[in-house]
């Protein structure tokens, strides 16, 4: 595989500890350590979804206030990375981390099974070792605990309640990302992200059931998997396996010089529109909340691929495709969460790409725990961005006459 290095980006961030990690700690740091910990949380998921392949979605998933799905896997994963990263980045309990999952479902003892299978899994998949190394490097408060308890996953989960907001650095954290893929064994992630100000800086998603590019994504690829990564100017992808093996190494100042050494650097790949492959997610729900592409001769006819989870991201960052469109550009679309995309957008723009909503504007991460001055989410190559709004805004507009037409004539019967 051709391995390609860049200029280290060399930012630092001057906000305070109790943000996303200590005042000195540069983006570089940050994103060896957030590397790792989408690493280990992909390892525990593969973990997950090995058991409980072949039970039904009942047999190990609850359904959350939303009636969206979550299961051990959510919750194990949150776990892990939350505490990796606490210790990683020597802030402890004072990290700031907008997560999707809470303890909610946890906490009324109807679900004792669950929690102490959280409980096991983390044990046993925990990199105790590897976090004591970066304990000491980091000079944390403490040290990672060698059991992990019952009370111990409960306060966990509640650290990932952070209401965000335009102040300082925090983390944003999708431990599995597309959790009906996961249920169904095929496409999730794992997807954590770093908002600054209100701006999310680096990215990491981390999709063990994805193929290597070209491979079909709709069903897993086994053995296989990638690691997507961004910041700044650069952007990358490693197989999953490589990456865990890589991170057995000592964490050091040079450490994302040796990731971008070691992953693969990425570029969006430019097209014609007429040629162009468009991602949509699998569930229904979650595409063209509006239904402008079939009323769109020039999106219908695009070539598709529609899979779980923000690994969508990656495949626009590797060229796989060239269009991600999601949700709806009017106001009564229930916003778009943190957690769903600021992990992509990073990778997306490092790769060469452009994103925004579906009417043009930039996606602004610093309204709290839900993009709501935003409506949808387009991602492309770039070169053929302006001419997908275009076409929204066309396609929008010519809908909204008809339906104005049609009240009237209704009206009028």
């Amino acid at each position: 595989r051709r391995r390609l290095s860049v200029r280290p980006c060399g930012r630092t961030c001057t906000s305070r500890a109790a943000m996303g990690g200590r005042p000195d700690e540069s983006l570089d740091v940050l994103l060896d350590l957030a590397i790792r910990a989408v690493a280990f949380g992909s390892r525990i998921s593969v973990a997950v979804q090995a058991k409980h392949r072949g039970a039904g979605a009942q047999a190990w998933s609850s359904a959350k206030g939303d009636a969206s799905p979550v299961t051990v896997g959510d919750w194990a994963v949150q776990c892990l990375i939350v505490e990796f990263l606490s210790v990683a980045t020597g802030v402890g309990s004072d990290l700031r981390l907008v997560g999707e999952e809470d303890a909610d479902l946890l906490k009324d003892g109807s679900r004792d099974a669950e929690l102490q299978e959280v409980v096991a899994l983390l044990n046993e998949h925990f990199p105790f070792a590897e976090a004591a190394r970066l304990d000491r490097q980091a000079g944390a408060r403490g040290v990672p605990r060698g059991r992990f308890t019952e009370p111990d996953v409960i306060a966990l989960l509640q650290r990932g309640s952070d209401a965000g907001g335009r102040e300082g650095r925090f983390w944003v954290l999708d431990p599995i990302d597309g959790t009906k893929g996961f249920i169904r064994d095929a496409q999730y992630a794992i997807g954590l992200g770093l908002v600054e100000r209100g701006s999310p800086v680096l990215g990491v998603i981390g999709s063990p059931n994805l193929p290597a590019p070209g491979g079909d994504v709709t069903r897993r690829a086994e053995g296989e998997g990638w690691v997507f990564a961004g910041l700044g100017d650069w952007a990358g992808a490693i197989e999953l396996g490589d990456c865990l093996r890589r991170c057995g190494c000592d964490a050091a100042s040079g450490a994302a010089a040796a990731w971008r050494e070691a992953f693969g650097r990425l570029h969006v790949a430019p097209c014609a529109a007429a040629e162009a492959v468009m991602c949509e997610s699998f569930e229904l729900s979650h595409r063209d909340g509006d239904g402008i592409r079939p009323r769109s001769e020039l999106l219908s006819a695009m070539a598709d691929r529609r899979l779980d989870s923000m690994s969508k991201y990656g495949l626009v960052a590797r060229g796989d495709a060239h269009i991600y469109l999601r949700g709806g550009s009017r106001p009564t679309k229930r916003p778009e969460t943190l957690w769903d995309h600021c992990p992509g957008i990073p990778i997306v723009l490092a790769a060469g790409g452009r994103a925004t909503d579906l009417q043009g504007r930039p996606l602004d991460f610093g309204t709290g725990r839900y993009l709501t001055e935003n409506h949808g989410i387009l991602a492309t190559n770039g070169t053929l961005h302006a001419e997908i709004l275009a076409e929204i805004a066309r396609v929008s507009e010519m809908a909204t006459s008809d339906g104005g037409a049609e009240d009237k004539k209704r009206r009028m019967a």
